[in-house]
């Protein structure tokens, strides 16, 4: 299985879309816009996203560990 490594600046990058479209999901609700929802749906798929990308950077460090020792 090839491995990747995805530079960090992607991960905050994606991490800033969760935190933004989450915020504005609770500005919506707040508001009593329609936005809300998606809002909300894209802030969890960046979410899923964004463990994503850390777990494979995660992987790829332990890996570049044991084979350093």
């Amino acid at each position: 299985m090839i491995m990747y490594k995805h530079p960090e600046t992607v991960v905050k990058a994606i991490d800033f879309i969760t935190y933004s479209c989450s915020g504005w999901a609770c500005f919506a609700a707040y508001a009593d816009h329609y936005s809300t929802l998606i809002a909300l749906g894209i802030a969890f798929c960046s979410l899923l996203v964004s463990a994503f990308y850390k777990h494979l950077n995660y992987k790829l460090q332990k890996k570049q560990l044991n084979i350093d020792t």
